[in-house]
């Protein structure tokens, strides 16, 4: 795992977008620097917010991360996987394009068939380590030491290595507490997370965002119009009860786009915004609302 004529490992550095994964990768900057060669890759699948593309950007200039910009290719039509393009923050996709590209090739994701991490993120960052010669090598991810049960059962099998598990216990209001001491930071609620209306999002958090921003929506919901009775093969067909085909939906509960901002509109709880908890005390109920994100490995995720 090390570059010829250095006593370095190669090291990929899933850089998601948040703040737990932009604290990892800063930390390990300041403290791993001596060991591994880093690449850190950021895949963007074309509806992160906005203000997640605007950190990615920031970090990357404040600390010299050299960060990687990568989207999916898809060829439609053809028995080839997904590749992968090289973008950066200006011309990063911010309409959704890779992802409907997805849809177009493999369906709508959801629960049960959750292949838009596989398409979307880990074929173009893997794609990309391919091209530039890396064959041995690890891959840091960013969960944390009170999140440790998404750490993959395939660690390794696929080299993962979990640096603020195994080398710095990490907590979520521990991180919330080093950007609150910086002079910049995430500009999202924590229930928001960087993919904008990611159907793995609890019920709870969804509502929240459709009633504060319904706008979010209309992405997914254009995606339902078009590809709602697409089934591309081995993919098994939505049958009822009277044996017709019926729709697929993105969102759990077999809820669609639609469903969601119509429900939003009488949502009277109240969602934590578990970035605001500085405190080095762990909040259980916050932990379980922050166990949603999409890491490209995760027993969360979709391998």
């Amino acid at each position: 795992m090390k570059e010829r004529g250095s006593d370095k490992k190669n090291l990929l550095v899933s850089f998601s977008g948040g703040e737990t994964s932009s604290f990892m990768a800063k930390w390990l900057i300041d403290n791993k620097s001596d060991s591994y060669n880093f690449k850190f890759v950021f895949a963007n699948t074309g509806e992160e917010n906005e203000e997640t593309l605007i950190f990615v950007d920031k970090c990357d200039k404040e600390w010299g991360l050299n960060v990687v910009w990568v989207e999916a290719v898809v060829y439609l039509g053809q028995r080839k996987g997904t590749g992968y393009k090289i973008v950066d923050f200006k011309t990063a996709s911010r309409k959704g394009e890779p992802f409907e590209d997805v849809i177009a090739k493999y369906g709508i994701p959801n629960q049960s068939y959750p292949h838009c991490n596989r398409e979307l993120k880990l074929a173009p960052i893997h794609g990309y380590i391919k091209s530039i010669g890396w064959k041995d090598y690890e891959t840091a991810i960013g969960i944390r030491s009170d999140e440790i049960d998404r750490v993959s059962h395939n660690r390794g099998f696929y080299n993962l290595v979990y640096p603020l598990v195994e080398d710095v216990s990490m907590t979520k209001n521990k991180v919330n507490r080093f950007w609150s001491e910086q002079s910049f930071r995430l500009n999202l609620k924590g229930y928001q997370g960087n993919c904008k209306t990611c159907w793995k999002k609890s019920k709870n958090k969804l509502l929240q965002i459709a009633k504060e921003t319904p706008t979010y929506f209309e992405f997914f919901k254009s995606m339902e119009d078009k590809y709602e009775m697409f089934t591309p093969e081995k993919r098994r067909l939505n049958i009822d009860e009277d044996g017709n085909q019926t729709p697929v939906r993105f969102f759990r509960e077999y809820m669609s786009s639609e469903d969601i901002v119509e429900l939003s509109k009488g949502f009277d709880k109240v969602v934590v915004d578990a970035n605001k908890n500085t405190s080095y005390q762990i909040d259980l109920m916050e932990l379980i609302e922050e166990s949603e994100s999409c890491d490209i490995y995760s027993n969360c995720g979709d391998l």
